[in-house]
């Protein structure tokens, strides 16, 4: 299934063997280097809750009515696993990034993206600037660092997702 990231953030947090909301989702975590979400922030449920992290490894399913992870032991210090300390400590976050493609040109700001729930691949960015929004295809991205997204050229990218769209049904995101 592909979910936006934006739609992630303040999801209820379910626990499989409890059958029960344990949090709330805060952030998603986005590797910039493997384009994938690695995991997400979670707020506990008590009243001083603990921010955690869940690996998308312990992520079970994600839909629209929230995350469920294995366990609540499944819930993590963001200190614990050494990829997402990184990014959590940087505060990184691919919502918001300078959009620019292979010659420099400004292209407007990442304004979602959407991944695929298993897999955690990103599959779409989407660009926003004050005169239009593009769609990106994850082909079409050249590489993602801590402070900009660079794509391929803007009118190439344009026309291989429009290309690729009308050529395949392109699955509801959620």
């Amino acid at each position: 299934m592909l979910i936006e990231l934006t739609k992630l953030e303040n999801m209820p947090v379910g626990a499989m063997d409890e059958g029960a909301a344990i949090g709330k989702v805060k952030r998603a975590l986005v590797s910039p280097e493997e384009k994938k979400l690695l995991g997400i922030t979670v707020k506990t449920a008590a009243f001083f809750g603990k921010i955690l992290v869940a690996a998308i490894q312990d992520i079970v399913d994600i839909d629209r009515d929230g995350v469920v992870i294995r366990s609540r032991e499944s819930l993590v210090a963001p200190d614990e696993i050494v990829r997402i300390k990184e990014i959590s400590k940087k505060k990184f976050s691919l919502i918001g990034l300078r959009a620019k493609n292979k010659s420099g040109k400004t292209l407007g700001r990442v304004s979602d993206a959407v991944v695929e729930t298993e897999t955690g691949a990103i599959c779409r960015l989407y660009v926003k600037s004050f005169f239009q929004e593009l769609v990106f295809a994850r082909s079409q991205i050249e590489k993602i660092t801590w402070t900009e997204v660079i794509f391929k050229t803007e009118r190439e990218a344009k026309a291989k997702v429009k290309e690729s769209l009308s050529a395949q049904k392109v699955p509801e995101i959620a």
